[in-house]
C-alpha cells in the first residue's frame, strides 16, 4: 500500500494532532524521549537483566499481538499501537517502520552482521502437556477384586474395631456405676472411697493442671442428687396399691 506522507510523519501526527511546546517535535525525539525507555524498563522486567544476548535483542515485534500486549502496558507504546490500528497499518508498514533498540528489525541486524542465531530461551524449561486424564479415567474403571485373604482382614479389622468400642462403653458404664453408688452411700453419711482408680485420675489430672477436683465432685452429687430423686419417685409409684377392677 502506497502512502502520500512517510508513516513517521503520519503516526505522529496521529499521536499529537495539537502539539505543545513540551511535545517533542518529531517521532524521533518521541522515540529517543519516551519509547526506547519504556523497551528498556520491558526487557530488563522480562528478563531480569540484560546481561545475556537474548535480553539485549528481545526481537520485539510490534505487529505480534503478545508483544503488543507486553509493551502495551506502559502509556507512550498503548497510545502507538492505538495510532497504528487507526492507520490501518499492515504488518508490513509496522516491521518497516519499527527499526529502534530492543525490535525485531534490531534481532535481525545483529544476527546478520553477527553470524549467529540468538536462542529464544522463553519457556523451554515447560514441557510438553500430557494429558494424563485418560490414564487415571481407565484406572477408576478398572475392576477391584479382593482375594479371600483381604476380604478376611478387613472382616477381622471391622470386627476388633466394633470390640474395642464395645469395651470402651461398658468400662464407662461401670465406672459411672461405681461412681454414683459411691456418691450415693456419702449422702447418706456413709464414709467410703468414691473410686481408687478415679481418685489418681482426678489428682494426676489436677496436678496437671488439667482438671479441678471439686467441681467434678460437685457434678457428680448434682448427679446423684437427680438418680435418687427419680429412685424415690419410682419407688412411690411402685407403692400405690392396683386399681380395683371395675
Amino acid at each position: 500500500m502506497h502512502r502520500k506522507n512517510p508513516i513517521s510523519v503520519l503516526v505522529y501526527n496521529a499521536l499529537f494532532p495539537n502539539p505543545s511546546a513540551t511535545d517533542p517535535p518529531t517521532f524521533s525525539a518521541h522515540l529517543s524521549k519516551n519509547l526506547v525507555g519504556e523497551v528498556r524498563i520491558e526487557t530488563a522486567t522480562f528478563y531480569g537483566s540484560l546481561d545475556t544476548i537474548e535480553a539485549r535483542y528481545p526481537g520485539l515485534n510490534y505487529a505480534y499481538a503478545p508483544h503488543r500486549k507486553r509493551l502495551g502496558r506502559f502509556p507512550h507504546h498503548k497510545k502507538l499501537f492505538e495510532a497504528f490500528d487507526r492507520l490501518g497499518l499492515t504488518e508490513s508498514e509496522i516491521q518497516g517502520f519499527c527499526r529502534w533498540e530492543g525490535t525485531l528489525w534490531a534481532r535481525e541486524r545483529y544476527e546478520r552482521d553477527e553470524g549467529v542465531k540468538v536462542r529464544d530461551t522463553t519457556g523451554m524449561e515447560i514441557g510438553e502437556w500430557v494429558d494424563r486424564r485418560k490414564h487415571r479415567t481407565s484406572r477408576n474403571q478398572g475392576i477391584n477384586v479382593k482375594t479371600d485373604i483381604e476380604r478376611g482382614v478387613d472382616t477381622e479389622m471391622r470386627d476388633e474395631e466394633e470390640e474395642s468400642e464395645d469395651e470402651d462403653e461398658s468400662v464407662g458404664f461401670e465406672l459411672n456405676r461405681r461412681l454414683l453408688h459411691a456418691a450415693a452411700m456419702r449422702e447418706q453419711g456413709v464414709n467410703v472411697a468414691m473410686d481408687p482408680e478415679w481418685e489418681q485420675f482426678l489428682k494426676d489430672a489436677q496436678e496437671r493442671g488439667e482438671l479441678n477436683i471439686e467441681a467434678t465432685r460437685t457434678a457428680l452429687r448434682m448427679m446423684t442428687a437427680q438418680l435418687t430423686d427419680l429412685n424415690q419417685r419410682d419407688s412411690n409409684q411402685s407403692s400405690y396399691p392396683p386399681a380395683a377392677p371395675a
